[in-house]
Formats: C-alpha cells, structure tokens, sequence
C-alpha cells in the first residue's frame, strides 16, 4: 500500500512539472487558434506551401497510390508489414517485441510503474535497437506520406507504447486529434495479435467526424466540449450510431496509416490483454504547431546521430528541425501527454 502511495505522489509530481513547463506552448497554441491569426496568417501560408510542392510530390507505384487513396477516402488505411514489404521487417518486428517484454517487466515493479496505464520505451532502448527507428525514414513510407500531405514529409519520430489490460480510459485511450498540423500521419505497427478486447486503435469514420467537429464547434456546446470529447458517442444522431468509427484488430505486424489531426481517434482500453504498439509520427516541415512536434524521446543529439546513418537523399526529414522559420522554432515543446 505504502509503494502505491509514493508511485502515485511521484506521478502527481511529474505531472505539475510537465504542466509547469509547457505554459509557453499552451499560450502559443491559443493565440494561434485566435480566428483573425489563423484565417489571416496560418491557413493562407498553409496553403501557400501545398501550392509550392505541388509539381515536385514524388511518383508512386500502384500498391502505394492504393494506401494514399484510402487514406483520403477514409481517413485510415490497414495493412501488414509483409505486404508493405519495406527491408528489414522482420528485424523491426523482433526488435520491437524484445521491448515489449522488457515493458512487460517493468510494469510488474511495484514502486514507479505498478499502476500505469501506459508505459513507453526510453530513449536508451530506441537507440539500442536503431533499426526501429531508421524503419520509419524508408523512402517508400515517406513518398506515400508526402502524397498525403502534399508537403515535403517531416519524420517527428517513435513513440512506443505498452498498455497493460486494466480497463482504465486514460491517457491516449481517450478520444482525441492531434495538434502538431493542419493534417499529418501516425504510422501504428501491432507487436502483438490484437482483437477487440486488446486495446485495438480506433478511428472515427468521415461522416462522423464531420458531424462531431460541427457540434462541438458550436456555440451552444462549447462549455461542455471537454465532457462531450470523452464520449463522442454521445454527440451522433442515432442513424450514425451502427458505423461511427473503424476498429482496427489484426494480428503482429499490422500497419495502420492515420491522419490523426484530421480525425478523432484512441487506443480503445484494452481489458483482457495487453498491447504493444509502435507509432511514427510524421507532418510538414513547417508544422502549424511545431512546439506539439518532437515528443518522442529522442534528443536532437540522438536523432541528429540517426539522420547520419539514413541515405542523404533523405536524412532532411529528420533534420527539418534546424530549417524551421519563425516564432515557433522557440517555443518550448509542449510536454504535456494526451
């Protein structure tokens, strides 16, 4: 009882400082959301840059215009590390589920970790297996990402999460877009089989994620906005309620492509197994909100050493950091986890 209590005190700690630290992106982040500076600045040098990269997107073959073409029609596209067929998969995957059993261990501590709903892998292990992360820079994803996004691709690096099965709804198991830009992609890859009752990645479908950013839009529901994001569900007519959001199940080496500013999505709370799941992020190189970008554990130093091993026709993606204009580029990165 006593380990709980000083896990808990820990972790309320933790919490203050990361909420202390990110202060300066929070103001940023509400000032950018003002109408006149969003409609008035933000929005027409978006559009400015798709404008620009138009001619120069990159040519793709027909398995990777398939996965482009989903992700416009529905947000979300599945797939499998073998059909994507991008080298050294098999060593990724091995690679990632000698974490996850290290995560297993650890959440068995009874001090720091006992009691998480989520727990992520360190820097020092990202960088003990590079192969996890440089899998994530392949040409092939980045041409179909930057056909998505019609923007020269930024790779804002790996997360990895493991999430014991303990039901809670916490964390990035709650509805919620990401805010790092105006449209980006997270790449998810299962480490584990996960069905239904294993925390699968979910997604809300178009027509209900069109629907939901009108209501909470509103006037009339903007005080309860918050209440209204933790249960989606209870903002859609009935007509919406049998086929509002894709459940994404599949077996160790699904690969999900998501646009997770566009869409509202979670980790469903998985209740009778746990799940390992890695997740790239990527957006463009002049993100509307770089100050939410970076979160992974990595340290400049550390992805800078990663750009040195990638092929120089792609090592900008990783390095997109030190090309970044304006105010933004000093604003310390918000800390903050869904």
């Amino acid at each position: 009882m006593i380990q709980i209590v000083i896990s808990q005190i820990f972790q309320t700690i933790d919490q203050l400082w990361q909420r202390l630290i990110s202060i300066p992106s929070d103001i940023a982040l509400f000032i950018s959301n003002l109408e006149i500076i969003e409609k008035e600045l933000l929005y027409p040098r978006y559009q400015q840059l798709l404008q620009e990269h138009q001619l120069l997107l990159s040519s793709l073959n027909p398995d990777e215009v398939k996965i482009v073409q989903e992700l416009e029609q529905y947000g979300v596209a599945v797939t499998h590390l073998d059909d994507l067929a991008i080298p050294f998969s098999d060593r990724f995957l091995l690679a990632a589920q000698q974490i996850s059993q290290e995560l297993r261990d650890k959440a068995k501590l009874p001090l720091l970790y006992m009691g998480k709903h989520t727990l992520t892998a360190s820097a020092e292990q990202i960088m003990r297996y590079p192969e996890l992360f440089l899998w994530g820079a392949d040409a092939k994803l980045l041409r179909i990402i930057e056909n998505y996004l019609k923007l020269p691709v930024a790779y804002d690096g790996l997360s990895y999460y493991y999430s014991p099965a303990d039901s809670r709804e916490a964390g990035p198991r709650k509805w919620h877009r990401d805010k790092e830009d105006w449209q980006m992609i997270k790449i998810g890859i299962y480490i584990n089989d996960v069905d239904e009752d294993g925390g699968p990645f979910e997604c809300v479908t178009p027509a209900a994620n069109e629907f939901i950013n009108m209501a909470l839009n509103s006037k009339s529901l903007q005080k309860y906005k918050t209440a209204y994001q933790r249960d989606l569900e209870a903002l859609l007519p009935e007509q919406m309620l049998d086929n509002w959001r894709k459940t994404c199940i599949g077996k160790a080496g699904t690969v999900i492509f998501v646009d997770t500013a566009k869409y509202y999505h979670r980790g469903k709370p998985p209740t009778k197994a746990d799940r390992s799941a890695i997740f790239l992020g990527y957006c463009g190189r002049q993100p509307r909100h770089p100050f939410f970008c970076g979160r992974s554990p990595l340290s400049q130093a550390q992805l800078r050493y990663m750009a040195s091993l990638l092929p120089a026709e792609v090592r900008d993606c990783l390095t997109w950091r030190d090309r970044l204009k304006g105010l933004g580029k000093w604003i310390p990165k918000n800390r903050l986890k869904v």
